[in-house]
């Protein structure tokens, strides 16, 4: 056998016709019934309408910001207001003061054993006794412990005019005081 291949000549297409490309025209009134400038009117003012929108909603969304944070500020004041107000409930409510503003009002701790008038009958329960003004309510006597919110504190002034009377005892607690009188800081001695 051979070893040659039999090869078979191209054959040649005929030209054929060329192809025609067909369309549909539209006519005039189809053109004018369909202007482009009213589609670029539309998505102009959509586009105007959208970022309106969101700037109204920005601007509304920052004034809640606003009324947020004044409103927490309100807030803040008010709670301080209020314990404030029950700092001064609590020490206008205390026994020691209520007992003082008794006092200041000419009444005194009674002294005796109590008496109770029994309303059924009219009755007298126990001895009576009158009494007397020589006990403070705030004193020894009436038993209480006194508030050191109701005492006033005392004058610096007077404290240190009563150091001065008392004589050596005062030069050393001028000595050992802590405040220097160069302006400097104190400091300890050290070796």
């Amino acid at each position: 056998m051979s070893t040659a291949y039999a090869y078979a000549p191209p054959q040649r297409r005929q030209p054929s016709a060329p192809t025609r490309h067909i369309e549909i025209v539209t006519t005039r009134a189809q053109r004018r019934a369909r202007p482009k400038s009213f589609y670029a009117v539309v998505a102009v003012s959509a586009v105007f309408t959208l970022l309106l929108a969101q700037l109204m909603l920005s601007i509304v969304l920052s004034d809640g910001a606003y009324q947020i944070s004044e409103l927490q500020s309100e807030q803040n004041q008010l709670s301080r207001t209020q314990q404030d107000l029950a700092e001064k409930l609590d020490l206008v409510s205390s026994p020691q003061s209520l007992a003082q503003r008794a006092e200041a009002l000419g009444m005194v701790v009674g002294s005796g054993s109590p008496a109770f008038l029994r309303l059924s009958d009219g009755a007298l329960i126990g001895t009576p006794v009158a009494a007397t003004g020589s006990a403070g309510a705030l004193g020894a006597d009436g038993g209480l412990v006194a508030n050191s919110l109701l005492v006033p504190p005392a004058d610096p002034v007077n404290l240190d005019s009563a150091h001065q009377q008392g004589g050596a005892s005062s030069q050393n607690a001028a000595s050992s005081s802590v405040a220097s009188s160069n302006g400097e800081i104190p400091s300890p001695t050290t070796r």
